[in-house]
């Protein structure tokens, strides 16, 4: 089932239940959490400037709660929205 967390206090929360780090990817300077294991182009931020971005941009963190899913998506809430609704369509594709 997607959620959706606004609150930078539980994501943190939530990220570091998992090992993830703060990032920002770093070609387009999007918010990233870099979950344990992940290979990609990120550079490390500190939570303080992370966490400050997340609530300056108006970000909403949209994850999938099924044991061991590792879909989710950072953004601004109208991009976070759009994200839930394309995965609600894929999914009803997916078991009509």
């Amino acid at each position: 089932m997607m959620r959706t967390i606004d609150d930078v206090v539980e994501l943190r929360r939530w990220a570091e239940m998992r090992g993830a780090r703060p990032c920002r990817d770093a070609s387009t300077g999007r918010l990233v959490l870099a979950l344990a294991g992940d290979v990609c182009d990120v550079c490390d931020v500190d939570w303080g400037e992370w966490e400050t971005t997340f609530v300056l941009w108006r970000c909403a963190f949209v994850y999938d709660d099924a044991p061991g899913a590792a879909r989710y998506f950072i953004g601004p809430a109208e991009e976070a929205h759009a994200y839930v609704e394309r995965e609600l369509a894929a999914s009803c594709a997916r078991h009509p």
